[in-house]
């Protein structure tokens, strides 16, 4: 029953659903203002039942494969337990306990438009749910939930994200031209993401602590394909890999690139020495599609 109560919870406050009845937050108190956090189980139930119950009142259909990439489903991050759930979800990346606000899920609760039953009201009511679940957990570290020794259980396969060989074609993929964030999630994957073998083991989130001498930023998230190329693409975005106005000067790709090439000084040696490198096409693509679009 108690995993039930998560999955709805998961369900409804990270995916754009039909709007609530308009009273259906008449009797939650007002907002005095940032307080103190209580962190006991029982804060924790009190929260769900404030601000998510009111939004289960009636059935509503969910988008959440129209908000972010095909495949994910936030029902993937549900365990057994409230905590365990949480753990999971900042384990994956999809939540920052660190910087509640910079969360991606609630990136993928913004990305969704109003249309139909949803409105601008219930996505904003959503994300602020998400948010103050978030932001509780944060504060109540350590003192709400005992450690997690496997925050996602058994580890899932990527039998359908395979890595290719390093003279592999580059990867063809169907470009629609838009700036949709389904969009640029998928070039990433595809252009990007897939040829994160040539930075194995060094940067794999699998690896920390491997390498002291050169101690290398574990920015490539391992896991299910399309849930670690999106965390893996957070990562990029946040630590600067990018170059909105100089693509190609992009960190992503002259720290692999032969510094006779216009590459700069890598721990790990020079990965690609011709700009005909398959890997380098398919780089310049998606920084520069990347780039147009923000």
């Amino acid at each position: 029953m108690r995993r039930s109560v998560v999955a709805l919870f998961l369900v409804v406050a990270a995916c754009t659903t039909a709007d609530a009845p308009e009273d259906a937050t008449a009797d939650a108190p007002e907002d005095d203002g940032p307080s103190e956090p209580v962190c006991t189980p029982d804060a924790s139930t009190e929260l769900y039942e404030r601000r998510i119950a009111p939004l289960l009142a009636d059935d509503r259909s969910s988008t959440c494969n129209q908000c972010h990439l095909s495949g994910i489903e936030l029902s993937a991050y549900v365990q057994a337990t409230p905590c365990e759930t949480m753990a999971c979800m900042a384990h994956q990346g999809i939540v920052d306990l660190d910087d509640p606000e910079d969360s991606l899920v609630l990136t993928w609760i913004e990305r969704a438009e109003p249309s139909g039953g949803i409105t601008q009201q219930t996505i904003d009511t959503e994300r602020d749910a998400m948010l103050e679940w978030i932001e509780h957990a944060a504060a109540c570290d350590g003192e709400l939930c005992p450690p997690v020794d496997e925050p996602c259980g058994e580890p899932p396969t990527e039998a359908d994200c395979e890595i290719p060989a390093a003279s592999a074609e580059p990867i063809p993929v169907d470009d629609p031209g838009d700036c949709s964030d389904l969009t640029l999630e998928l070039l990433w994957r595809e252009k990007v993401y897939t040829w994160r073998g040539r930075c194995f083991p060094c940067h794999f989130d699998t690896q920390v602590g491997r390498f002291e001498d050169l101690d290398p930023p574990p920015w490539i998230a391992t896991g299910e394909c399309n849930q670690a190329a999106l965390a893996t693409l957070r990562n990029a975005e946040r630590t600067g890999l990018l170059d909105r106005d100089e693509p190609k000067q992009s960190l992503l790709l002259t720290k692999p690139l032969d510094e006779s090439l216009g590459g700069v000084e890598h721990g790990g040696g020079p990965k690609i020495h011709s700009v005909d490198d398959k890997t380098y096409v398919d780089f310049v693509y998606f920084l520069e599609r990347w780039a147009e679009c923000n």
